[in-house]
């Protein structure tokens, strides 16, 4: 479930939440709800045990978004499988260039590829489910520092006010597991590029929960949780994605002409525009540069303004 445009609106409305300082909105009702799970639920784990159940629920809220984003990303890796032949040429091409303006046109022909064949650069991903959980987990962090009754629960002998290294550590670890089951599947070529997901998002984790509290961290360690079980279902739908790909994907084998510069490059979207932008600027530069240095070349060999010809009249 992708709604165009969603991602742009959310990120402006949290930037406007964030400059006039109310990212924080959900604090009241977090609060409210957390206190009512200590009489609802009872016990000293009761505090966390809400923590929990807010993570599910959110999750269950973009369970559908985050399933579709999970199966678009799957799609365009099929995808890429089946250009791999193609992307292997331009490789080799960009390895070959001689000249800058042949490194330009083999860049430009792997954008021509994903173009022609409509795949994404992105992969699928879709920012909005993370944006949407900011001011959830900002509103926790409030509710948490805030409350003195809250401040000082516990969950499993952790003060949820205060560091907890070991709620981060399996934070870490947990996100760790996600991103080595989200390579189950996939290709090797792209494997060798998804690799360092392995290693930035659990470090990032780690870095996350360890400077807030371990309410936050157990928010974020119990969505690694769900993450894991999506990650799951991905890994069980991928042969059936892999058959309709295969299916119903045409693959256009445009690499030769492209590289040859019979097809020219159309950006779409505003970063790709941009970078287009920036290519023909240096090429431009390029091409006055080469102008430059002939005309330098041909002054010196000519000598100063009248060459030979305003040497002869001066010695008549």
């Amino acid at each position: 479930m992708k709604i165009k445009g969603l991602t742009p609106i959310l990120l402006i409305v949290l930037v406007v939440l964030f400059v006039t300082g109310h990212a924080d909105f959900l604090k009241g009702p977090l609060t409210d709800f957390m206190h009512w799970s200590e009489t609802a639920i009872g016990g000293v784990n009761a505090v966390g045990w809400s923590i929990i159940i807010l993570t599910l629920l959110v999750r269950l809220i973009l369970l559908p978004m985050m399933i579709h984003q999970q199966r678009n990303a799957t799609i365009q890796q099929e995808k890429m499988r089946l250009l791999q032949p193609q992307l292997k040429k331009v490789q080799e091409a960009q390895k070959g260039a001689q000249t800058q303006e042949e490194q330009m046109l083999a860049s430009q022909a792997m954008m021509t590829i994903y173009r022609e064949n409509n795949v994404s650069l992105l992969g699928g991903m879709n920012f909005a489910t993370l944006i949407i959980q900011w001011p959830v987990f900002m509103g926790l962090y409030a509710a948490i520092r805030n409350s003195n009754e809250i401040a000082h629960a516990t969950f499993l002998g952790i003060n949820l006010s205060s560091h907890a290294p070991i709620l981060a550590i399996a934070t870490a670890v947990a996100y760790g597991i996600q991103a080595y089951l989200s390579l189950i599947g996939i290709p090797a070529e792209q494997k060798k590029q998804m690799q360092m997901m392995m290693y930035v998002m659990p470090i990032m984790m780690l870095f996350m929960t360890w400077v807030t509290n371990a309410g936050i961290a157990l928010y974020f360690f119990a969505g690694a949780l769900v993450m894991i079980l999506q990650t799951l279902i991905i890994i069980v739908w991928r042969p059936r994605l892999k058959a309709q790909v295969n299916a119903t994907f045409e693959v256009k084998d445009v690499v030769d002409d492209a590289l040859a510069g019979k097809i020219k490059a159309k950006p779409s979207g505003r970063f790709a525009e941009a970078m287009q932008a920036a290519q023909e600027q240096q090429k431009q530069q390029q091409q006055n540069g080469d102008r430059k240095d002939i005309t330098d070349t041909t002054q010196e060999h000519n000598g100063p303004k009248g060459g030979r010809n305003a040497g002869k009249q001066n010695r008549k």
